[in-house]
């Protein structure tokens, strides 16, 4: 089964912990990806606000309970899945679920449920390999398709995209 560990590190790779505020991000001020806009509850912005570090257990906890946890990361069998949809869904929410969801051929519903771990966890690690991170490049060029302020994010997208077939 997968480790959450090793993903917690490739995630943090992709993310960069730092503290960013690019007026066209959807998620306004990130601080390691973790986005205000979207989690303005999060502890870890008092440390921001007073102008100190949250320390990196906060948010190795953060990305647990509200993304791991969520995709049952700990009963996909295949650790390099595991991380692909991990750090899709981080990067696009329920999106990221819908589209592994069609990659395995289950309803995409964004709820990652018994019958899309299953799946998850019989198909060919290449083959859903290949194909998600195809999914997820598809849906990266619709976004800038439809909104040009976005193609700015393109490059990074992209190459998040593809290392999910390296």
């Amino acid at each position: 089964m997968a480790d959450y560990e090793p993903a917690f590190a490739r995630l943090m790779k992709d993310e960069g912990i730092k503290l960013s505020n690019n007026p066209v991000d959807r998620g306004k001020q990130t601080y390691a990806g973790i986005s205000r806009q979207f989690h303005p509850d999060w502890i870890g912005w008092r440390f921001i606000d007073s102008g100190d570090v949250p320390p990196l257990d906060m948010v190795r906890d953060f990305y647990r309970v509200e993304y791991w946890n969520k995709i049952t990361g700990d009963s996909i069998k295949s650790q390099r899945v595991a991380e692909a949809v991990f750090s899709q869904f981080v990067n696009m929410g329920a999106n990221a679920i819908k589209l592994a969801q069609t990659v395995v051929g289950t309803i995409a519903d964004g709820k990652l449920g018994q019958k899309t771990l299953y799946a998850l966890n019989t198909m060919d690690e290449e083959r859903f390999l290949m194909m998600y991170c195809i999914a997820n490049i598809t849906r990266y060029h619709a976004i800038g398709m439809k909104d040009k302020t976005q193609r700015v994010f393109w490059p990074g997208w992209i190459k998040r995209g593809l290392s999910i077939c390296q």
